[in-house]
């Protein structure tokens, strides 16, 4: 993201309040200072509620005045004169873990498809056509290498209103990478998903092959990017998926809040992820869940 300064150590504690699925520890009484991180800006409001009037717009590095802990993942905070209410999701105490989002709150019955993109097989136009014609938003994680190699796909995902995120430029674990690599990466894949699909991705970021620890997080966040992760799985990026295999891993797992990982590119993709999406969209909906995009779980539960 422009003017992010990768270099500067980024601890971050995303703070866990009742009914809030972030992966961090909960702190009481958080104060102190903090940075606003993994975001181009976050709203002060002059109410822990998403509804409430924005008072100012703390830019991604910007320091905070930390006064502790309010309510709906909110801190209450001073900034630049002004005193309400930041979503904690986006403000880095210092000394805590840097995000993981891999869960959203609790209260609203959601669940999030995400797609990663990036394995180099064959792209799976059913999974887009099932997606399309049953109303699920989604949100298409894209390797820059792949966009770039893909460029009529990458633009047509963007075309029929799917939300796009990066999953990194080329296939390498994060966790291998130098600090330097790592933002090498992470830039070249905006750009290289920006020139094909004709709109830049958001500031969502996915790790090739899962692999993102602390560092990479860290990392990530100072960027400007939300470090997405998830806690159900389709596993179906081997030759061996299944459509039953893939339903059984997500709808007997998924709850309030879930994000669920799957793929439109792995070798067996026509034959289980596509052939078992209706299903899962069916059977999920008929439990009373209700889809919705990475941003939008990443709000507060209204």
């Amino acid at each position: 993201m422009a003017g992010a300064r990768w270099s500067q150590t980024v601890l971050v504690l995303a703070v866990v309040v009742a009914g809030c699925g972030w992966s961090a520890r909960s702190v009481a009484g958080a104060a102190g200072t903090g940075v606003v991180v993994a975001t181009g800006a976050v709203n002060i409001r002059s109410c822990p509620e998403l509804g409430c009037k924005v008072l100012a717009a703390a830019p991604l590095g910007a320091s905070l005045s930390l006064l502790g802990e309010a309510a709906n993942g909110y801190l209450s905070v001073g900034y630049a004169g002004v005193t309400g209410y930041a979503y904690g999701l986006y403000v880095a105490p210092t000394g805590g873990p840097p995000p993981l989002f891999d869960a959203g709150a609790t209260g609203c019955d959601r669940v999030a498809l995400i797609f990663n993109v990036g394995i180099g097989d064959e792209t799976s136009r059913a999974i887009l056509d099932t997606l399309v014609a049953e109303r699920v938003p989604a949100t298409m994680f894209l390797m820059g290498w792949w966009a770039k190699a893909n460029p009529d796909l990458a633009r047509e995902m963007a075309t029929r209103g799917f939300v796009l995120g990066t999953h990194g430029h080329d296939r390498a674990e994060p966790v291998d990478r130098s600090d330097s690599d790592q933002v090498q990466d992470l830039r070249a894949s905006a750009a290289a998903i920006a020139a094909a699909a004709g709109v830049a991705p958001g500031p969502w970021f996915t790790p090739y092959a899962a692999a993102m620890d602390a560092r990479v997080r860290g990392i990530v966040a100072a960027e400007g990017y939300l470090p997405v992760g998830w806690r159900v799985a389709g596993a179906d990026y081997g030759p061996d998926a299944t459509a039953a295999g893939v339903y059984n891993r997500i709808v007997p797992n998924v709850s309030d809040g879930s994000i669920v990982e799957l793929h439109l590119d792995g070798p067996a993709t026509a034959v289980s992820t596509a052939v078992a999406l209706p299903w899962v969209v069916a059977d999920l909906r008929a439990q009373g869940y209700r889809f919705v995009t990475i941003p939008e779980m990443a709000e507060p539960c209204r």
